[in-house]
This record gives C-alpha cells, sequence and structure tokens, in this order.
C-alpha cells in the first residue's frame, strides 16, 4: 500500500507508557510519526510468529512526499519540517517519579530521486517494537479514525481515551485525569493558558468538536473541583455508532504558504517558521491581524522583527489571559466589596468598643487564625459570639477590622 494512504483496516500499536509520554508533536508531525508507526509490526502477543526484529526504514516515495507537503511548497518546508523532528524529546515517567527523555528518530534522510527515509530511534524499541516483552501493554487504534485529524491536542486525546478501551462500559469510554497530567500529556507549558477559560477553549473544546465532526467516536467531558479550583476533567467518549467499513479522506495535504501581500514584510523563511509554529494558515493570519493592530497603537521601529515575535510568542493570547485575569480580580474586588458592605451594614454597631483599639499581632500564629476566624464570620454575614468577642477584646469595630485587614494584601502588614 502507498505510505501516504490509509489502510482501512490498518491499526497502529503503542505501548501504554508511550500514550501517557509528553509527545511534542504538532499536527503535521504527528501524522508522519503515525504514518512510521503504522510501518512498524510489532512483537504484541505470546502467540505472534511474524514480527520485525528491528526497526525498518519507513518509506515516503516523492510523490508521497509532495502529496503530504503539498505541491509546490514541498521542498521549502520539507527540511525545516525534518530538522524540528529530529529534535523532539518524548518523555516518558514511571510511577516512582523517574522518568526517560529520548529521540523519537535516529537519522531522516532525502533526496529527490528516492524520496523521504525515516528511521526510529532504538530508544523506542519496548514503546513500539518490543512491546510484549517490555509488559506494559498497549493500546491499538484504528488509523482511519485519528489520521485525519488537524489538532494535535485531539490525537492525543483520542490516544489517551482509547487506552481505556478495556474499562468501556455499554460502549462508553470513561476517563478521569488531573490538569497537572493533562498539561503534561499534550505539552502545555506552564506560561501556556494559565486561566481554565482559554484551556478549556483552546485545548478541549474546539479539539473535541474535531474528534466529533470528523470520527466515529463523541467525546464530552465535565470539569472536577478540588474547593473552587478546577483540578480535572472527566471525560466520556461514545463508540456506539462506531463502524469499521467507515471511508475517510485518503490524503494528508499541508497547506501552501499564505500570500505575499499577508506576510507584511516577513521573509518567506520567518513564514515557512511561523505557520509550522502556528498549526496552520488561519491561525498565523489571526495572529497576523492582532499584530498589526499592535503596531498602531506602539511605537515600532522594526515592524517585522515586531510582527515576527507578536506571532511566534502569541501576543493575542497573552493579551486575551492578561485581560480574563484582570476581569477576574475585579470581579473578586467587587465581590468583596460587596460582603464588607453588607457586614458594616449588618453589625456597624454591633461591637461594644470600650477598650483601647489593639490591632491583631500578625506575627503571631494564633492572632493570624484570629483575624481569619472574624474575617470568615463576616464574609458569611454571621456575626458569631467568638468574633463578636474578639473584635470587643481588641477594640475593633467591623468597620475598622475590614478597613485593616480585608481589602487588599497590603493591610497584612500593618
Amino acid at each position: 500500500m502507498g505510505t501516504s494512504e490509509v489502510n482501512e483496516k490498518c491499526a497502529i500499536y503503542q505501548s501504554n507508557p508511550l500514550i501517557e509520554a509528553r509527545k511534542p508533536l504538532n499536527a503535521l508531525e504527528m501524522r508522519l510519526f503515525l504514518l512510521a508507526v503504522e510501518n512498524v509490526n510489532p512483537h504484541i502477543s505470546g502467540s505472534d510468529k511474524y514480527y520485525d526484529k528491528d526497526f525498518e526504514e519507513f518509506h515516503l516515495t516523492p510523490a508521497e512526499v509532495k502529496s503530504i507537503f503539498g505541491h509546490g511548497e514541498y521542498l521549502k518546508r520539507l527540511e525545516h519540517v525534518c530538522d524540528e523532528m529530529l529534535q523532539k524529546i518524548v518523555t516518558v515517567r514511571d510511577h516512582d517519579g523517574g522518568f526517560v527523555k529520548f529521540s523519537v528518530f535516529v537519522r531522516i534522510k532525502y533526496t529527490p530521486k528516492d524520496g523521504l527515509y525515516i528511521k526510529f530511534n532504538e530508544d523506542m524499541r519496548p514503546f513500539l517494537l518490543d512491546i510484549y516483552e517490555s509488559g506494559d501493554g498497549y493500546t491499538k487504534i484504528n488509523m482511519k479514525q485519528i489520521f485525519n485529524l488537524s489538532s494535535a491536542y485531539a490525537m492525543r486525546l483520542l490516544e489517551l481515551m482509547l487506552q481505556y478501551r478495556g474499562t468501556m462500559q455499554g460502549k462508553v469510554i470513561t476517563r478521569h485525569i488531573e490538569l497537572d497530567k493533562l498539561r503534561f500529556f499534550f505539552d502545555i507549558k506552564p506560561s501556556q493558558y494559565k486561566q481554565i477559560g482559554p484551556f478549556c477553549k483552546y485545548v478541549l473544546d474546539n479539539p473535541i468538536r474535531e474528534i466529533n465532526e470528523k470520527t466515529q467516536y463523541h467525546v464530552t467531558y465535565v470539569r472536577t473541583k478540588t474547593g473552587r479550583k478546577v483540578t480535572g476533567f472527566t471525560f466520556s467518549m461514545d463508540c456506539r455508532h462506531l463502524l469499521l467499513n467507515r471511508t475517510a479522506e485518503e490524503q494528508v495535504t499541508l497547506e501552501a504558504l499564505p500570500p505575499k501581500k499577508d506576510r507584511h514584510g516577513l521573509s518567506e523563511k520567518m513564514v515557512n517558521r511561523l505557520t509550522t509554529l502556528c498549526g496552520s494558515n488561519e491561525e498565523f493570519l489571526r495572529r497576523m491581524d492582532y499584530a498589526i493592530e499592535l503596531t498602531k497603537t506602539r511605537k515600532v521601529k522594526n515592524v517585522p522583527a515586531f510582527l515576527y515575535k507578536a506571532i511566534a510568542e502569541n501576543y493575542l493570547q497573552q493579551d486575551k489571559d492578561m485581560q480574563a485575569a484582570i476581569e477576574h480580580e475585579f470581579q473578586a474586588k467587587q465581590e468583596n466589596a460587596a460582603w464588607e458592605l453588607d457586614a458594616i451594614k449588618m453589625f456597624g454597631d454591633a461591637i461594644s468598643l470600650d477598650v483601647e483599639e489593639t490591632p491583631f499581632d500578625l506575627s503571631d500564629e494564633m492572632e493570624r487564625a484570629m483575624v481569619s476566624v472574624v474575617k470568615k464570620a463576616l464574609e458569611e454575614r454571621h456575626l458569631n459570639i467568638t468574633a463578636k468577642r474578639l473584635l470587643e477584646t481588641h477594640g475593633l469595630s467591623v468597620a475598622r477590622f475590614i478597613a485593616l485587614y480585608c481589602q487588599d494584601e497590603t493591610h497584612s502588614s500593618k
């Protein structure tokens, strides 16, 4: 079969530790990775008689390379993509807190006459080749269901859900994943998607929408919280409509570069790198439009350099996250002001000020605990006997206590 095509019945096998590894691959790199995995005939059970003893080179003919990378553009982007793929480091963690890191591929070779040759690093053996010997179990994935997804997050989520196929009940797979683990699986840096709203939108909602539209699976999720903080997600994947004979797109094509008029002075090499980084021309143009708007309000001396940095570092998302944080802080202040005003109105005359004012000593652990008791009572609009006595013995009215200890963090040093 042609390697740029996906056989209807073809499946790929990965060991479970590799499924739960950090694989920092974008969508195009994931597709090439999956095609290479498809080329491996692994040892997965004791009854296997025919399986690969070593990794063979995965080969794409020149025509297949052109088909995958986009006719007329592939030579301009091929070498850059190969450079990036050779630098990709997979991280596999164990249950004891240890980890192992290794590169995915050991060699990539291209000639116009013969095409592209890719070979896996030998460190990948227990995860792709010697699966039975490793004893860690494996996950089987139908290439038809994953190959044509355009989001790396969608591909990774599908892998993680199919890993739990053995727990399926009523043809529904359910899996809970903690937020920190999901960030690790998806290779999301600490500086990315700090707010839960943007995280859900770009990491979960958009990729899940693509899974639901392009595959026969249907994924939903609910947030799980510890207190008020979202700390994880419970995913459900409905497999009731899965058909083995489904037809799908056979080819994967990388978009051509945006037209010169949309590059605004950036070189072709820069745009090459940025579109690969952004994942699509659409995302590149979205970031570009925002960066152009920023140049109108800032004193930018080197416009191309500014545009490159703004797109590469995603100023659009950074500013959205900052605005969300400001709005969240403003809302919190409004909520604080509301209970503070309520407390002053309700208990303004409830404290007998017969002693001289003696502020709480915040350097003392017991005194800090007393402040917490009073603050909690006021926030709940229930000035209990203990909180009332603490205020009276320190000669503090409700308004005075709020001014000293509740309005902002600077009061804690008074």
